[in-house]
């Protein structure tokens, strides 16, 4: 069996994490902060509006204008995976994928129950993050952007917990190229 290896990052993680925090000044700077979750409340209230408008004008939340047009937030979206397609193509080591070296070194090669887990994981994050009425990227990003105080222990609680959550579910670390 072949060794499978995780290709190095482009840059180190603290330009990055510079790039991702001047991005994210700017956004607060220029209109509010970036979010991308809201923008599925806006289309199931899209949806909602066509097939359900009672329901929508009662509704505490979803009843207010932001929720009932699309704004900035869906160009951010398009940009995001715009901007991720055109940069993991500049790399020239771009290619369609399905599964993760770090999934295949723990999990085996098994695409379905990858799939399967990737769409639940998704689930269960968007459901949390509008339970909470807002996202953990936003809260993280954006919060740290504001000068939040209340970023500070999630910050620390988010990476706490990621920390955990990673090795339990990756125990097996893949090599990295040289």
């Amino acid at each position: 069996m072949e060794e499978l290896l995780v290709r190095k990052a482009p840059l180190p993680w603290w330009a990055a994490g510079l790039l991702l925090g001047m991005a994210q000044v700017l956004a607060v700077g220029l209109k509010e902060p970036l979010g991308v979750s809201t923008q599925f409340v806006v289309a199931d209230t899209q949806l909602l509006q066509k097939t359900h408008p009672q329901y929508v004008n009662q509704h505490p939340l979803i009843k207010s204008a932001s929720y009932r047009q699309p704004g900035y937030g869906w160009w951010f979206d398009i940009g995001l995976i715009a901007g991720a397609f055109v940069a993991a193509a500049l790399s020239g080591r771009w290619r369609l994928r399905v599964s993760t070296l770090w999934w295949q070194a723990n999990r085996g090669p098994a695409v379905g129950k990858r799939l399967l887990t990737a769409f639940v994981g998704g689930v269960l994050i968007l459901l949390g993050a509008r339970f909470a009425h807002g996202c953990t990227s936003g809260q993280f990003a954006s919060g740290w952007a504001q000068l939040s105080l209340s970023a500070v222990p999630f910050t620390l609680t988010l990476f706490l917990f990621g920390m955990v959550t990673a090795r339990l579910v990756y125990p097996k670390a893949p090599g990295i190229e040289k």
